[in-house]
This record gives C-alpha cells, sequence and structure tokens, in this order.
C-alpha cells in the first residue's frame, strides 16, 4: 500500500514541473497585435460619448482659433477581452487567502507587459498622430495612454470635430461640439480622447453657511482628536500605530500653500509633516487661485488624512484634472491608498467611466486600495448640491461606484440626548468624550436662524446604472438583490449644518484662515474676527478613510498594499458585530418639483444611505487578518459590464515574480507534502 501511494508522487510533481514550464513560457511570449487595418484609410467610425454633457450649444461663445495650441490630450486604449478576463481572474485570486496570488501584486512593469499594448501597436498609433500634425508627448508603460498636443485645427481635422469656448455658470470652458470619429482600426479598442475639454469633476465639499464662532453659537465641530475619541482610534495612536511608513495618495487639481497645511497641524497638535508634491505632466497650466473650491478641497484631503494618520507621508499629486492626477498615482504606484473626493454622475459619462475603471482596476492589481466620496446630492447624483429640488431622476456617483473601489457616505450626529462632549478643549482641540450615535446625513431643506434654507445635501447613494453586475462580494443582511454594484460601502461624519469639520485655507483675500496658531481667523473686521472655517461633505470621510486603511496596514504588517478592500470590509460585516456601527435611522431623499421624493431610507444591516455603516477602527484593525480557510468565494474583480474593449489575447509576466511563481508554488507544496508524508511512513 505505501508503495502504491509513493507511486503517485513522481507524477505530482512531474505535473508541477510540466506546470511551472508552460507558465515560464507564457511569461517569455509577447504583446499580440491587435490593430489589423491601416490607420491612414479613409474609414472612420463615430466614438459614442465623446461629447462632454455639460457642453450645452445655447452656452457656446465662439470657435477657438485654430493656432491655438491644446496640450496634455491624451487617447487611451483598453483592455482585449482576453486580457480583461485574464485580469479579471487575477483580482480575484489576489483577494483569495486560498490562492498562490492572495496578494501577489504587480509591479506597473509586469502590468504593461501583460496587460499593455504591443510596442507594435503603440507605433502605428503614433504615426498616425504624427501624421495629422500632432506632437507626442508620452507613452505611459502600458501604452494605453498616448499624450499629445497640437494645434486646434490640427486636432480638429484628425478628430473629424470642431473646439468652441462656452460660459456656464459664469464661467469659460472649452470643448469639442459633436462627437469624434478616429480611425476604423481603433474602433474595438478606444475609449477615450481626454483633454479635448476643461470640464472637470466637481469636489464633494460643502461649506457651511454662514461661519460660526463656537463660544458664541455653542455649537460643537470636528478635529482630528475628536474624530479619533469618536471613531475609537486612540488605542491605535498608543500602541505607536500612527501611520509610519505609510503613504496616502491625495488627488487634487489645484495649487496649494503648504502654509495652510502647516497651520492646521499647529491648530490640532500634531506634529509637523508637510505633504510630499508631486505634480502631473500638465500642472504647469494651473494657476494658484485663493478661495477656490478645488483649493479648499485639497487642503481638507491633504488636511484630514494626515491629521487622521499622522506620521503617514501625504503624497498630494495634483494635475489639470483630477481624474489625470488619479492616473498619476496609479501609474507611479505613488502609494498604497489613494484618496479622492471628486466625481461625475453616471450618466452620460460612460466613455470616461470606462477609461477611469480600467485604471482602478490596475490600481487594485498593483495592490491600491482607492477611496472616494460618494457624493453630496442624496440619492440623485446628476443633480447640483444645493439645487432646491431633484430634477434628473435616481443617479449615483462615479468613481464611488465602481466595485473596485470603496465608496463613502455620509452620516450627521445624534447627539441631542446624552453628553458626548466635554465643556472644554484639550490640547488638541477636541472635546468628544465617546461614540456618538449616527443617523443617515441629510441636511436638505434646513434652516440657521434668518439664514436662506439649505438646497440638496445628503449622503450619496444608490444603484449603479453604469455598474449592472452585482459584485460577488457585495452579500450580507440589507443588501438589496437588485443585480447591480450598490453605493456606499461606509460611512463617516458629513453634515454640513451640525458638528462640521474644521480646516484651515486662504481666502479670496489671500488671507491665511488660520493665522493665530489655532483654529480661529484674526481679522479687523467684527463680523469675521475670531471665526471657524468649517464645512461637510463626504470629501472628509474619503481622505479620512484613507488614513484608517494606512493605520489597519500598519497593524496588519501588511506594508504592500491590501488592494481592493471591499471583500474584507462585507466579510467583517457578517463575521462581526462590534465593527460596524449600524446607521438604522433617516434617509437621503430628496424633495422633487412635483411635491414627491426620491432617495432610499436606513435599515438594519447594510443600506443605500450609509452602505455597511461607520466604524469602530480600533476593532476594525484587531478583526482585519484573514479569517483561517476563508475562500474565493469572497472576493471579485467587478469588472465593468460596459467594457468596450476587445481583441486577441496577451502574453507577459504574471502577478508577484512572474507567471512562473504560482507554479513554482505548486511545485513546492507538492515536494512538502512528499517529505511530510514519508516521514510518517517511516514513523
Amino acid at each position: 500500500m505505501r508503495s502504491s501511494r509513493l507511486k503517485a508522487y513522481p507524477q505530482l510533481i512531474v505535473s508541477a514541473l510540466l506546470l511551472a514550464s508552460a507558465a515560464a513560457a507564457e511569461a517569455q511570449s509577447v504583446l499580440r497585435d491587435r490593430i489589423t487595418g491601416s490607420l491612414h484609410a479613409q474609414a472612420s467610425v463615430v466614438l459614442r460619448g465623446s461629447l462632454p454633457p455639460l457642453a450645452q450649444a445655447r452656452d457656446e461663445t465662439g470657435r477657438i482659433d485654430g493656432a491655438v495650441v491644446v496640450h496634455g490630450v491624451s487617447l487611451h486604449l483598453g483592455l482585449s477581452s482576453a486580457q480583461q478576463a485574464d485580469l479579471d481572474e487575477l483580482l480575484r485570486q489576489q483577494q483569495d487567502p486560498l490562492s498562490p496570488n492572495y496578494h501577489a501584486w504587480l509591479t506597473p512593469q509586469q502590468y504593461a507587459s501583460r496587460f499593455g499594448l504591443s510596442t507594435a501597436d503603440q507605433e502605428r498609433i503614433k504615426s498616425w498622430l504624427r501624421s495629422q500634425g500632432l506632437h507626442i508627448d508620452s507613452v505611459s508603460a502600458s501604452g494605453k495612454r498616448i499624450s499629445f498636443s497640437g494645434s486646434a485645427a490640427s486636432i480638429e481635422t484628425a478628430f473629424r470635430t470642431e473646439l468652441h469656448r462656452f460660459s456656464v455658470g459664469g464661467a469659460g470652458h472649452f470643448a469639442n461640439t459633436t462627437e469624434l470619429s478616429v480611425p476604423a482600426a481603433l474602433s474595438d479598442m478606444l475609449l477615450s480622447v481626454r483633454g479635448l475639454d476643461d470640464f472637470h469633476p466637481r469636489p464633494r465639499l460643502r461649506g457651511a453657511s454662514p461661519r460660526f464662532t463656537s463660544s458664541i453659537s455653542g455649537d460643537h465641530f470636528l478635529a482630528p482628536d475628536d474624530f479619533a475619541t469618536i471613531y475609537d482610534l486612540k488605542p491605535l495612536y498608543a500602541a505607536g500605530i500612527s501611520g509610519s511608513g505609510g503613504k496616502i495618495a491625495v488627488v487634487g487639481q489645484a495649487l496649494i500653500n503648504l502654509s495652510d497645511i502647516r497651520d492646521f497641524r499647529t491648530a490640532a497638535g500634531l506634529p509637523a509633516n508637510d505633504p510630499q508634491l508631486v505634480p502631473g505632466p500638465d500642472a504647469g497650466s494651473l494657476a494658484l487661485q485663493n478661495g477656490s473650491e478645488d483649493m479648499s478641497e485639497s487642503d481638507i484631503d491633504i488636511e484630514w488624512s494626515g491629521g487622521v494618520a499622522p506620521d503617514a507621508t501625504i503624497e498630494f499629486v495634483y494635475d489639470k484634472d483630477v481624474f489625470d492626477a488619479l492616473n498619476d498615482a496609479i501609474e507611479q504606484n505613488l502609494a498604497p491608498v489613494v484618496s479622492i473626493s471628486y466625481g461625475i454622475c453616471e450618466t452620460g459619462n460612460g466613455a470616461q467611466i470606462d477609461t477611469v475603471q480600467g485604471w482602478l482596476q490596475q490600481a487594485n492589481a498593483q495592490g491600491q486600495t482607492v477611496i472616494a466620496s460618494s457624493g453630496d446630492a442624496g440619492a440623485a447624483d446628476c443633480d447640483s448640491s444645493g439645487s432646491a429640488t431633484a430634477s434628473h431622476g435616481l443617479a449615483v456617483d462615479f468613481p464611488a461606484s465602481s466595485p473596485n473601489v470603496t465608496g463613502v457616505g455620509g452620516t450627521e450626529f445624534n447627539d441631542a440626548s446624552g453628553t458626548y462632549w466635554s465643556s472644554s478643549n484639550d490640547s488638541g482641540n477636541g472635546s468628544a468624550l465617546s461614540y456618538i450615535p449616527e443617523i443617515v446625513w441629510n441636511d436638505t431643506g434646513k434652516q440657521s436662524g434668518t439664514s436662506p434654507a439649505l438646497g440638496i445635501y445628503a449622503s450619496g447613494g444608490g444603484v449603479s446604472a453604469q455598474f449592472s453586475t452585482k459584485p460577488s462580494w457585495q452579500t450580507g443582511t440589507g443588501v438589496p438583490e437588485d443585480g447591480a454594484r450598490d453605493v456606499p460601502d461606509i460611512a463617516l461624519a458629513a453634515s454640513n449644518f451640525h458638528d462640521m469639520y474644521l480646516y484651515c485655507t486662504t481666502n479670496s483675500s489671500g488671507q491665511a484662515t488660520c493665522d493665530n496658531g489655532g483654529f480661529r481667523f484674526s481679522s479687523s473686521d467684527a463680523s469675521t474676527n475670531n471665526t471657524l472655517t468649517v464645512a461637510g461633505g463626504t470629501s472628509f470621510g474619503a481622505p479620512a478613510f484613507a488614513a484608517i486603511l494606512t493605520l489597519v496596514a500598519e497593524r496588519a504588517a501588511a506594508s504592500g498594499g491590501l488592494g481592493n478592500v471591499n471583500p474584507r470590509l462585507y466579510q467583517l460585516a457578517a463575521a462581526t458585530t462590534d465593527v460596524f456601527h449600524d446607521i438604522v435611522s433617516g434617509n437621503n431623499e430628496l424633495p422633487t418639483a412635483s411635491g414627491s421624493s426620491i432617495g432610499y431610507s436606513a435599515g438594519t444591516g447594510y443600506d443605500l444611505t450609509t452602505g455597511l455603516g461607520s466604524m469602530d477602527v480600533n476593532n476594525l484593525a484587531a478583526a482585519w487578518a484573514p479569517a483561517s480557510g476563508s475562500g474565493s468565494s469572497s472576493s471579485s474583480s467587478g469588472s465593468s459590464s460596459s467594457s468596450s474593449s476587445g481583441g486577441a489575447a496577451s502574453g507577459g509576466t504574471s502577478s508577484g515574480g512572474g507567471a512562473f511563481a504560482p507554479a513554482l508554488l505548486v511545485l513546492l507544496g507538492s515536494l512538502r507534502l512528499l517529505r511530510h508524508r514519508r516521514r510518517r511512513q517511516r514513523a
């Protein structure tokens, strides 16, 4: 009997060796060419979804001079169908503790060699662009982004459109006036042409009106010390877990004053720790705009990511468009966690979403976690926050709606009864005493004194129309059986009316709002002197949760990154009772012009207002390590159902140490099993 068992072992080893050999051979293969026709032929096709939805004829003010040079334009190519299937499976395996590819992250170079565009195809595209009088500026490592510049006239000819100027909401813009036409040979691989308009995503911060002075109003405001008390971060700090050695990439589309970041840290009692400034290729076109929403958003994201993880390195990645900055952070793999507090409505933005979705999947494959705010327009993301009523129907915000992103919704503290605040501040300007019960954030229609009533301001949440396949990990009590990706995943405090966040910035007059060693503003004007600069919105939750995950990774010694954390979050919600604060009261419903309302209500477990709820961070960190025996059914790549890419399969390297690595693990496992069984037989 023992002899027959031993005969099977060499066969197992031979099989493992053959598998390793085949994998190694695949790793040596090259990416296959996908362009089969001439790019110089007359045949062209319309690139659907290439007309910016905000470029309306009624707002046109004239055509751009043909001699004007347009910089920062880029072609974005998608994966072939075989590459997409390969990537989906890799992403699944990377979150499966039983897989040899578990947390075996790719480098950008490995991603490029496996999921990129062949050199020959890159050269064909560059040759066509040059033939149109355009200049090649840069090409990404994968070849899937080819950036170029050229005169407006050359661009119009190449893409058979016109570039016009627009005036929208008092601001000047430019954009193409028709959908673009591209060579037919690119029709199954070109996702979008970016940079032909300057309608950029909007930040998700919500300023408070009016600005308050707490000693007069009696209101409470959130400093990092309060946040740490309420969400139970202080035990981690006491254990020496503060983000040291970790990195967070915060993306933006504005220049900042470093003095504002320093003022915030001083006021909050935090050690000096300047962010690292990482300008993108087109950041040179940005001008300093004190008092702008984009500057305030960047200040908030840097200050609050560094306020929650005080010793982490904050990489501020900025470019003329925040999505370009996001791409920069991913292409260069700048940090294990990326925070973005901007978004766009899913409706009418399919081409842009398909493009960015490809970047997000690359981020996950590299071990990067992407966190995004879920929006501040409740269940009607296509309506502007602050509008009196919702008029565009139900919609959710992207990139929070991507299955490869963790979407952060908003809550509001329900502290009317109970003692949750001290009557005085500590050295970090904190006064919170404990966790404070929460309800869904919905400040719509609220009014303070004689101030005008607020318009639409509520936690973004709902059902994705773009991602119409339910991720396999999005299960549990309360999760709708709607066959789609649901938003958000978690939530944190967001009210811009009650218990708002403190931050420091520079106002439109060029004055620092925290200029006296604390959070207060000094002014000769009695109406503004000694006031606080505060705001709300899901903008705060994204950088704060990015920092929380940096602390979780530090405690788990996961320096290489956590990748897509959604599978683990939903696992923990199902398996624990002390990690999440279930938000069961409130809604994100909004009034409509007809007198009805649209939106969703909170409930037990998951809901479309606050997701799984907020969290006890100390318990989250303690529970994070994967449970023994957890299987692959918990994860999914969650690729977009609207992908327009296609073509032939690719070769290239695999995860970790290349395609050879998983097979080598099988071989080593077989040898260990053989030695173990032989010892038992001899015994």
